[in-house]
C-alpha cells in the first residue's frame, strides 16, 4: 500500500526536466533554474514511525512520497519522478539491497541513500559499492540526515544538467579551437552554477576548481568511472608518498590518476570501463587532448597520455620505452592495473589483492618499471587489511 495521497506530493521533479534543453553552447546548457523546484524523496519503510520522522525533517526541503514495501516503491518509481530515495534495508518483502540493485538498473540516475537500524560495515560497503549515495544508521541525526540528502540531491541535479551536454556535445571533443572554447565555456558556466549555489559542489575544499567539475562528469557518464579513477588516484597517491615528491607533483599525480580515462566520456555506449583495455575505443591521446583543453597541468595531460604505454615499448598510443615514459604515468599504470584485478566487476569475481599483485610482479620489466613494481607491491603489501 502507498502512504503516498498526502499533501507532500509533488509528481514534476528535477528528473522530468531540463534533459530536453540541451545545446553545443556550454553556457546556455548550464543555466541556474530560478523558479522554486523542490526535489522529490521517495521514503521505502514499512513502519510508521520511522515514515513519520523522515517526512517531518525532509518535508521543508523536498516533496514526498512514501512506500511500504519494495513492490510499491517500484511501483512509485515507474509512475512519478523521483530524485532521491531512503531505502531502509530491511523491508517485508525482501531485502533493501535487492531493492537497491533493482532501482539502479532500472533508474540509474535516481539516488539512494540507505537508512537502517540493523547495519554492518560490511552491508554499508556492500551498499555503497553497489551505488548507495550514503548509509546512515537509526536512530538517525536529524541534522545529519538532512545534510546528506540535501547535499545528495544538489549532486544529482549537477549530473542531471551534466548528463544532456555529455550526450549532444560533440564539440568537446571535436577539432581545435572549438574543443577548447566549449570546455572553457563548460568550466565557465559550472562555475558559475555552483557560486549561485544552484548546483552547490560537495568539493568545495579540493585545491583545483577542475576536482568537482571532473568528478561530476565521470559520474554523471558512469559511477564505475568515477569509483575506478577515485581508487587508482590512492593507490598512486600512496607510492608518491613513499616517493616524496614535491606537492606539486603529488597533486597532478592524484589529479590525473582520477581522470585518466577521460576520453571514455564520449564514448556513447556504457558501462565504459569493458572499454578500457579497448585501444580501438580508448583513446588516451584524445583524453589528454580534452585534459590540456580544460586547462589540466602538463603533468596531468601527460598521465591521460600515456598510462597504457608498456616498460618494453609495446603499449600504446606512443610505443615509448622504459623511461621515456614520465613516472607519474608510470606510476597510474601500475595503479589501474591494480585497481583493474581486485575490483569486482559484473562479469567477474575480482582477485585478492595478493594474488594480483604477484600478477603485477610478474610483469614487471615488460609491463611496468621494475623499480615503481617493487615499489608498488610493497605499499600496498604495507596497507592495513580490509575488514
Amino acid at each position: 500500500m502507498v502512504s503516498c495521497v498526502t499533501p507532500y506530493i509533488h509528481v514534476n521533479s528535477l528528473t522530468n526536466r531540463g534533459d530536453s534543453a540541451t545545446s553545443n553552447t556550454m553556457s546556455s546548457t548550464l543555466v541556474p533554474d530560478s523558479t522554486d523546484h523542490k526535489p522529490t524523496v521517495l521514503i521505502v519503510d514499512d513502519e510508521a514511525a520511522p515514515r513519520a520522522a523522515l517526512i517531518q525533517i525532509l518535508n521543508q526541503d523536498f516533496h514526498i512520497l512514501t512506500a511500504e514495501n519494495a513492490r510499491t516503491a517500484l511501483a512509485v518509481l515507474d509512475d512519478h519522478g523521483v530524485d532521491l530515495v531512503t531505502l531502509d534495508l530491511k523491508l517485508p518483502d525482501r531485502s533493501g539491497s535487492d531493492l537497491l540493485h533493482d532501482i539502479k538498473r532500472a533508474h540509474a540516475e535516481i539516488e539512494v541513500i540507505m537508512v537502517t537500524a540493523y547495519g554492518t560495515l560490511q552491508s554499508a560497503m556492500d551498499c555503497i559499492r553497489h551505488g548507495a549515495a550514503g548509509f546512515l544508521l537509526k536512530p538517525f541525526n536529524a541534522s545529519e540526515l538532512l545534510a546528506i540528502s540535501l547535499q545528495t540531491a544538489q549532486k544529482k541535479l549537477r549530473l542531471d544538467q551534466l548528463r544532456p551536454v555529455l550526450t549532444n556535445s560533440t564539440t568537446l571533443w571535436g577539432p581545435e579551437p572549438a574543443c577548447t572554447k566549449a570546455w572553457q565555456d563548460l568550466v565557465a558556466a559550472y562555475t558559475t552554477m555552483n557560486r549561485t549555489g544552484s548546483l552547490s559542489a560537495s568539493h568545495s575544499e579540493e585545491t583545483s576548481p577542475l576536482v568537482p567539475l571532473i568528478s561530476d562528469l565521470l559520474e554523471a557518464k558512469d559511477r564505475h568511472l568515477l569509483n575506478h579513477g577515485s581508487r587508482v588516484s590512492f593507490y598512486a597517491t600512496l607510492v608518491a608518498n613513499r616517493l616524496s615528491l614535491p606537492i606539486a607533483e603529488q597533486q597532478s599525480l592524484a589529479l590525473g590518476a582520477l581522470v585518466h580515462d577521460l576520453d571514455l566520456i564520449s564514448v556513447p555506449d556504457s558501462p565504459v570501463l569493458k572499454m578500457e583495455s579497448d585501444p580501438q575505443i580508448h583513446r588516451p591521446d584524445f583524453g589528454a587532448r580534452m585534459g590540456r583543453a580544460m586547462g589540466l597541468s602538463a603533468d596531468a595531460v601527460q598521465i591521460i597520455a600515456l598510462h597504457h604505454e608498456r616498460w618494453d615499448g609495446t603499449g600504446y598510443p606512443f610505443g615509448l620505452r622504459e623511461d621515456r615514459t614520465p613516472l607519474l604515468a608510470r606510476i597510474v599504470s601500475i595503479a589501474q592495473v591494480f585497481d583493474d584485478l581486485t575490483a569486482e566487476k559484473p562479469e567477474r569475481t575480482s582477485l585478492p589483492i595478493n594474488d594480483a599483485l604477484q600478477q603485477i610482479e610478474q610483469q614487471a620489466g615488460t609491463a611496468f618499471d621494475p623499480t615503481m613494481t617493487e615499489l608498488f607491491c610493497r605499499t600496498m603489501r604495507d596497507q592495513p587489511p580490509q575488514h
